[in-house]
């Protein structure tokens, strides 16, 4: 077996490194998607077509989304550049089931290579799929009949992991757009509520798209947040707060991983113990529970 320790005898670093670990995210998406009944909806194919065009020809909104995620964008020449497509994992509609409100969960994953619902890509070489990817997460929210919608910010890079994940939020989400996707449970079409896990640099993704004013359709719909060492502060929400309260009540919870550098006494702790939190703690996060 490939452990931590020997991980470099049988797979050496930098391209073979990526290569392999590149097989194994797209192996581990196909096992989420057959064992969890989810299927891929394109947001946006990088050459003038998916959901995002879509919606743009419904709803005038759609005309502020950032260059990065833009169809048909140009350079500063004026030539067409095909860009990666911007993908989805999402339920799949059953026969009879296209009308029924249902609950989302929503998973985005941290910054990085990283791509939709991967957690980290060392644990899925090293450790094993379900600590390192959201495939546990995804079944327990559909043995409790909810939709999954998982997200990939990383699709066309880190350096435009924000643009990447407003439009694939917004064209999910936003509850104006009435488009249908053949096999796909699109929660914009359902007034249930939503679910958010948020990883790493997704965290601060999400609070950032809820500070956008037009995003205020969004925010009702959201039962509850857990952020997994998250990288949003309340500070950015002091002019906010409907938003510093939601993410700082009972409705939210970080999970914060332990640095043995930092952490005095992490090695008592049980996954789940919660967590002491020092000055700089509250005052980056604030009042939210936060656990191991």
């Amino acid at each position: 077996a490939i452990t931590n320790e020997n991980r470099s005898k049988f797979i050496a670093d930098g391209k073979m490194y990526d290569a392999i670990a590149d097989l194994c995210q797209s192996a581990a998406q196909e096992i989420m998607a057959e064992a969890c009944d989810l299927v891929w909806v394109t947001v946006c194919d990088g050459k003038g077509g998916g959901l995002s065009a879509r919606l743009d020809s419904q709803s005038s909104n759609l005309s502020s989304d950032p260059k990065s995620v833009r169809e048909w964008p140009r350079d500063d020449e004026g030539n067409i550049i095909v860009l990666e497509p911007i993908r989805a994992l999402v339920g799949r509609c059953k026969s009879g089931n296209e009308n029924q409100a249902k609950d989302t969960f929503l998973v985005s994953t941290g910054k990085g290579k990283v791509s939709a619902g991967i957690f980290s890509r060392q644990h899925l070489l090293t450790t094993g799929l379900e600590p390192s990817t959201a495939l546990p997460l995804l079944r327990e929210a559909r043995s409790r009949g909810m939709n999954c919608v998982v997200i990939d910010p990383n699709a066309r890079g880190d350096r435009v992991g924000m643009d990447t994940f407003q439009v694939s939020v917004r064209s999910l989400f936003q509850q104006e757009c009435s488009a249908e996707v053949e096999d796909a449970i699109i929660p914009a079409s359902s007034d249930g509520h939503i679910y958010v896990l948020a990883h790493s640099a997704a965290g601060g993704q999400l609070v950032r798209y809820l500070l956008d004013k037009n995003q205020g359709t969004l925010l009702p719909r959201i039962r509850s947040i857990t952020f997994t060492d998250s990288t949003h502060s309340v500070q950015w929400l002091k002019k906010h707060p409907n938003i510093s309260s939601l993410i700082q009540s009972s409705r939210a919870l970080y999970v914060r991983s332990a640095n043995p550098m930092r952490d005095d006494g992490w090695e008592n702790a049980q996954p789940g113990d919660e967590c002491d939190k020092d000055h700089f703690w509250s005052h980056r996060f604030g009042k939210i529970k936060t656990v191991w």
